[in-house]
């Protein structure tokens, strides 16, 4: 299956204090408590999960305390988790990479591996993607990006509306970037 890719505004306060701890302990400890009540929290709040979801995760997981989760249940359960408590905004690059790394080295050394994100790899992801970036580095991709040009037509949105996230992420000291792979059907 094909792989969209984005770059996502990862809030780390949210990850390291609520999301993490949660599948930590559903994962370690067979305890999905903590990945239940956020659910529950996800659940009334408008999000990308539906509320039908929600309660049947909710309904699958509160009977599984003391039962080992399968390592696909738990990627699973870190997808939704991530997407909906630590992504606030996330941009698909793939229309927009071509023109941004015919413009930047800097950004095609990033897009085909030769430039990782070095601020930490995360335990649970969202899609593809571990690595999240340092704050020098979204100050550098922000400064990239500055420096390029702005497209024309469609690439104009995107462009700009990636701007704007990495200018947020540069600005907040609690947002990252995180670049990751999504399935086509999923974003």
């Amino acid at each position: 299956m094909a792989e969209r890719v984005y770059i996502c505004l990862f809030d780390l306060n949210a990850y390291d204090k609520r999301v993490a701890p949660a599948l930590r302990k559903y994962q370690n400890q067979y305890d999905p408590s903590a990945a239940v009540a956020e659910l529950r929290d996800i659940a009334g709040k408008p999000s990308t999960l539906a509320k039908d979801d929600s309660q049947h995760w909710i309904d699958a997981l509160a009977p599984d305390a003391g039962y080992k989760p399968s390592p696909n249940t738990v990627h699973e359960l870190a997808d939704i988790l991530i997407r909906n408590l630590c992504i606030p905004q996330m941009q698909e690059i793939d229309s927009l990479a071509p023109y941004l790394s015919e413009h930047s080295e800097w950004f095609s050394d990033l897009m085909d591996g030769g430039e990782e994100l070095a601020g930490g790899r995360l335990e649970f992801t969202y899609g593809s993607g571990a690595l999240i970036a340092t704050r020098q580095q979204v100050r550098q991709f922000l400064d990239e990006v500055n420096r390029v040009p702005p497209p024309d037509g469609k690439l104009a949105v995107e462009y700009e509306n990636l701007r704007k996230l990495l200018k947020t992420a540069a600005t907040n000291p609690s947002y990252t970037l995180l670049k990751t792979g999504v399935a086509a059907t999923n974003p």
